[in-house]
């Protein structure tokens, strides 16, 4: 799928788009039922299906449909009008041209992608500025994490349709803007900041992409128990800081879909360091010294990573 071509123009690419979003469905009053395509040409069969109004309506908005024109082949992951509603969509009114093309761009990817062919990975679209990520376990086919994939294969004569029950929405925040804008991280940051200066650059540029197990509050003030931060951030303990804040690092994105098919160690940005998962009664992540800490929520999306937040700190 990496390999798709990016060289057909947006132009080329979501006339596929607008063209699949508007397939007939089995059940025109339940979002969440798989779709038949309507018999013909793509563009006979546009606007045919109401459970991608929302959709279309937005395209329209953002002045896509005049574009639409091209042979393909494409894959588009379709929203729903359900879609919409739970990433909080509830009207576009407040959404501009220039707000919308870059969400409706992250849906659409170069050839034809059959769900038997979908490899858990970076997946490029057709905005060349946002990647997507799948993850393809026993439950099925995920996005981001937190998008499903609810139908599959809907034909087309230029491409195929996978509808999902999420909207791709872009990130615009790096690791660092993340945890600085959250005061449930305040604790995290000051540490990175006393740590040697490498780890604020790498959560802040790296650019292949990295998951972060970031600690609350709560959870270092029960570690400064027994480890008191002044000690921590004593110039002698440096090194120990840096060492046990790259602990929860992982130097690729690691997304709650992808934890099933994780059956050895991985290995952490602590170069010394392995972590462990256990699935059993809700996901946890597993420290060498420290045990399980519980993953209280998942797969906040960053421009260069991902963040999970968990309630216990990990210790090498």
């Amino acid at each position: 799928m990496k390999t798709m071509l990016r060289n057909q123009t947006l132009k080329t690419c979501m006339v596929a788009a607008l063209m699949a979003f508007s397939l007939a469905s089995c059940n025109d009053d339940d979002d969440d039922q798989p779709v038949n395509p309507a018999t013909g040409n793509i563009p006979a069969v546009a606007s045919a299906d109401p459970q991608f109004s929302t959709l279309v309506a937005a395209l329209t908005k953002a002045e896509l449909v005049s574009t639409l024109q091209g042979a393909g082949p494409f894959t588009v992951f379709a929203p729903n009008n359900n879609a919409f509603t739970k990433a909080g969509i509830s009207s576009l009114t407040t959404l501009t041209k220039d707000a919308l093309t870059p969400i409706l761009t992250s849906h659409v990817i170069n050839g034809s992608v059959k769900a038997a062919d979908v490899k858990s990975g970076t997946v490029e679209t057709v905005n060349t500025n946002n990647d997507i990520y799948l993850s393809k376990n026993a439950d099925g086919v995920f996005i981001n994490g937190n998008i499903k994939v609810i139908a599959t294969d809907v034909p087309a004569s230029n491409g195929v349709i996978h509808v999902i029950d999420n909207v791709i929405v872009p990130p615009t925040r790096s690791l660092v803007e993340i945890a600085q804008a959250d005061t449930n991280f305040t604790e995290l940051v000051s540490l990175v900041l006393a740590a040697d200066p490498a780890v604020a650059t790498a959560l802040s540029s790296a650019a292949s992409g990295l998951t972060v197990f970031a600690p609350t509050n709560a959870a270092f003030r029960e570690l400064y128990k027994t480890a008191p931060k002044a000690t921590l951030l004593a110039p002698a303990n440096r090194a120990l800081l840096t060492s046990v804040l790259l602990y929860h690092v992982i130097p690729n994105r690691v997304f709650s879909t992808d934890l099933p098919n994780v059956t050895a160690p991985v290995q952490t940005a602590n170069t010394t360091g392995t972590l462990t998962f256990d699935l059993s009664g809700g996901a946890k992540v597993v420290g060498k010294t420290s045990g399980a800490s519980n993953i209280t929520a998942a797969n906040i999306l960053a421009t260069n990573g991902v963040i999970h937040v968990i309630d216990k700190v990990l210790m090498p």
